[in-house]
C-alpha cells in the first residue's frame, strides 16, 4: 500500500510541475482547436450531466474567444447517437439524435468559426471526414471527459501520426480538462491524474494551462 501511495505522489507531482506555455510561443495560423463534448447532454443536464463539466464551460469559452481570430480551425466534437447505438449498451442514454442534449452549449455557439463534429462513439477520431494535417502543426484538445473522450483522442491522433511518421504537436491544458465523479465507481482526481500521466507517457504535450 505504502507503494501505491508514493507512485500516486510520484504522478501527482508530475502535473503539480508542469509547464505553462504562452500563446504566443504557438503560430496559430498552424493550430487547430478540438473541442470535445461540452455539449448540453454533460454540460447542463441528462444522464451522465456532471457539475465538474459544466465548470468548465466559462474558463473554455474564455479561451476559445482569445483564439477565435487567429486559429486555423476549431472543431467541437459532440455525442449524437441513435437509440439503437450501440454505445448505449455501456452508457446510459444520453445525447439521442435531434434532442437539445446534442447541441453544444450556447456560450460556445456564439463564436464564430467553430465546425460541429457530430460523433456516434466516445473516440472523436473516427468522426473526422478530414485527416489531412498537412497545413497543421499543433493540435490543442480541451473538453471532457479525461480519461474516456479526451484521451482516445489524442492518443489515437499521435498514433495515427507515428504510423505515417507525421510530426505534429498534441497539446492538451490541464485546466481545460475534467471528467466526472462517482464515488467508489469512478474517481475523478484518481482518474485525471492516471490518465493525464499517460498522455505525456505517449507524447502528449501536457500543460498546467496556456496564458
Amino acid at each position: 500500500m505504502n507503494n501505491l501511495l508514493n507512485e500516486l505522489n510520484s504522478l501527482k507531482n508530475n502535473l503539480d510541475n508542469l509547464p505553462t506555455i504562452n500563446l504566443s510561443d504557438l503560430n496559430l495560423n498552424n493550430t487547430d482547436l478540438f473541442i470535445v463534448d461540452i455539449n448540453n447532454g454533460f454540460a447542463k443536464g441528462g444522464a451522465l450531466y456532471s457539475p465538474r463539466i459544466e465548470s468548465l464551460i466559462n474558463p473554455i469559452v474564455k479561451f476559445t474567444k482569445s483564439v477565435s481570430k487567429d486559429i486555423r480551425s476549431i472543431i467541437a466534437f459532440t455525442d449524437y447517437h441513435t437509440k439503437e447505438s450501440i454505445e448505449l449498451l455501456s452508457y446510459p442514454a444520453h445525447c439521442i439524435e435531434d434532442t437539445i442534449e446534442c447541441e453544444i452549449v450556447d456560450e460556445l455557439k456564439s463564436i464564430d468559426n467553430i465546425k460541429i463534429v457530430k460523433k456516434n462513439s466516445t473516440n472523436g477520431f473516427f468522426a473526422l471526414d478530414n485527416l489531412n494535417f498537412d497545413n497543421t502543426d499543433n493540435i490543442i484538445i480541451i473538453g471532457d471527459c479525461t480519461d474516456i473522450c479526451i484521451y482516445q483522442l489524442a492518443i489515437t491522433l499521435k498514433s495515427y501520426f507515428n504510423q505515417n511518421n507525421i510530426n505534429k504537436h498534441i497539446i492538451v491544458p490541464v485546466n481545460l480538462v475534467d471528467t466526472y465523479n462517482i464515488d467508489n465507481v469512478h474517481p475523478a482526481e484518481l482518474l485525471n491524474i492516471v490518465f493525464l500521466n499517460s498522455m505525456i507517457q505517449n507524447g502528449i504535450e501536457v500543460v498546467k494551462e496556456i496564458k
